[in-house]
């Protein structure tokens, strides 16, 4: 179909304050990475983010005519990823249609 999916290992952190573990794949450079070796293979991107890290790469794809959505939470998208895009999706907008339905 067209998908190839990413895996990278966990990296575990502990958090001194909390006293707990915490788990992160950090998968940004890989995300990057992909979009910018196949740019010649689509005209737009739908990212699942809200991580102002993107912004720089977004404005990149922006200028080789790349259309660009950000489907992401309110409180939890960076001003500048939201600023940088075409068009931004707010994830609980579109819940209903996504979301499993319990039986």
């Amino acid at each position: 179909m067209g998908y190839t999916v990413r895996t990278k290992i966990l990296k575990e952190y502990y958090d001194d304050v909390s006293g707990r573990y915490s788990q992160k794949a950090n998968l940004d450079i890989e995300i990057v990475v992909d979009m910018f070796n196949t740019v010649d293979q689509y005209d737009e991107v739908v990212l699942f983010s809200g991580d102002g890290d993107f912004e720089r790469a977004i404005e990149l794809l922006r200028s080789k005519n790349t259309h660009i959505t950000v489907v992401s939470t309110e409180g939890m998208i960076a001003r500048e990823l939201r600023n940088a895009t075409d068009q931004y999706v707010d994830l609980n907008n579109i819940r209903d249609q996504i979301e499993k339905a319990e039986y």
